[in-house]
């Protein structure tokens, strides 16, 4: 169901379409987005934000097929784009680095797909691995099979089983910390592993993301607050030796404050909550929720050792206060959340993520997540409850809101880039 801010977003957004597109392609000239990436969007039914954006995304298995069949032609273009800006040739040969673990089959399920949308772009393709003297054999969560081959630097060159490649895609957000020898090589990696969580703020990434917002949201003449996410970074922190622990508590109670006046101003019948991040993570760990400050000032020892170790358990030395966005998305009475993947500036696709353990003010990419696909065919259904709706009659209603906000979360990344470069 359409509910009465994506109905408003949809038409400013509609109304405003050509001064988007010119502001979109400038923010693209000034700091191109990565050459992929997803965005995990929050929908409350009074606002529509990112919540997290992963430079290097896993999942395409949970992209519905016809737009996995679309995917090839985008993908080409976005790389030929990036080729020009870095002026060199257009690259034919790309060679995939993933993350190096085989337990995960869904993980490799991810990988075959990845490689079949490249192929279908018209490039060749072969994935790489480190450390292994010979090739894997990788075996799928449905039994796909594909071979990935140890790799080899000489020369600056970076080359698997004699093939070498004109472009490295990454597909590993190295959060444990990147292989150094990476420094030596002198092909385009994308996007860069400068960018792993082992440096990568999610602080960062929103200090953008709102800047953009506020830009996107004076084009289409709408109040800020719809689009913006309150966030805070507090470091150092350290829970299990209380480092840092009082000071999250202040962030927290600062942001509920500003959380409390803006919904009794706009009549938000919900208690308000933060969630507390991981200011360097992904997989869904090393996050909490909170009610109050005083929350923090009382943790118990199992919730100080969760937010304490992050992926790959690295210490977690910095987290974020967020506002926390209720989910007013359900599939089957389930809790849910859109999670959207661009090429470039393009949508591609995603997927619904639910979760039978969660509800809808928890962290929902955790034990019991599961995925629906939400193809871009189903965002450009039209919704009854708008045919009164001139301007967005016929238009894919979703697909402009959701796409919009993704696509202004994949524009900070690229100023994420761009500010790691200085």
């Amino acid at each position: 169901m359409i509910n009465s801010t994506k109905k408003l977003l949809a038409e400013q957004i509609q109304k405003n379409r050509q001064r988007l597109l010119e502001w979109h392609q400038e923010q693209i000239r000034i700091a191109p987005p990565p050459i992929y990436c997803s965005v995990d969007l929050r929908d409350s039914g009074h606002k529509v934000v990112p919540v997290d954006s992963n430079l290097f995304p896993a999942g395409f298995n949970n992209i519905c097929p016809e737009d996995l069949r679309n995917a090839g032609p985008i993908f080409r273009a976005e790389l030929q784009a990036e080729a020009k800006r870095l002026g060199i040739a257009i690259p034919q040969k790309i060679l995939i680095l993933p993350e190096f673990h085989t337990h995960n089959l869904y993980y490799v399920e991810n990988l075959y797909y990845l490689q079949e949308i490249l192929a279908d772009a018209g490039f060749s393709v072969k994935i790489g691995w480190q450390p292994a003297p010979d090739p894997v054999r990788l075996t799928s969560a449905t039994g796909k099979e594909l071979m990935a081959y140890p790799t080899q630097i000489e020369n600056g060159i970076l080359s698997a089983d004699g093939f070498i490649p004109d472009v490295i895609l990454l597909n590993n957000d190295f959060s444990g910390g990147y292989p150094q020898h990476l420094d030596a090589v002198t092909q385009p990696i994308l996007p860069s592993y400068t960018l792993g969580w082992h440096s990568r703020k999610k602080s960062t990434h929103f200090h953008f993301y709102n800047e953009l917002a506020s830009e996107f949201a004076k084009i289409i003449n709408i109040d800020p607050w719809l689009v913006q996410i309150d966030t805070q970074e507090i470091t150092p922190v350290n829970f299990n030796e209380n480092i840092g622990i009082e000071e999250t508590a202040q962030a927290v109670g600062k942001i509920l404050d500003r959380l409390n006046i803006e919904y009794r101003i706009r009549k938000i019948q919900q208690r308000p909550f933060v969630f507390v991040k991981n200011n360097s993570g992904t997989y869904g760990m090393g996050i909490m929720t909170a009610h109050s400050a005083e929350e923090l000032l009382h943790l118990n020892r199992r919730v100080k050792n969760k937010m304490s170790v992050g992926k790959n358990r690295m210490n977690i030395e910095s987290v974020v206060v967020q506002e926390g966005i209720p989910t007013a998305t359900l599939v089957n009475r389930l809790a849910a959340e859109p999670v959207i993947y661009l090429f470039g500036g393009e949508l591609i696709g995603g997927f619904l993520r639910t979760n039978t353990e969660k509800g809808i003010e928890e962290n929902l990419n955790s034990q019991g997540m599961v995925f629906k696909k939400l193809c871009m065919s189903d965002l450009r259904e039209s919704d009854p409850e708008v045919t009164d709706l001139e301007v967005v009659q016929s238009e894919p209603i979703l697909e402009l809101v959701y796409g919009s906000i993704a696509r202004i979360s994949a524009l900070a990344a690229g100023r994420e880039i761009a500010f790691k470069k200085k």
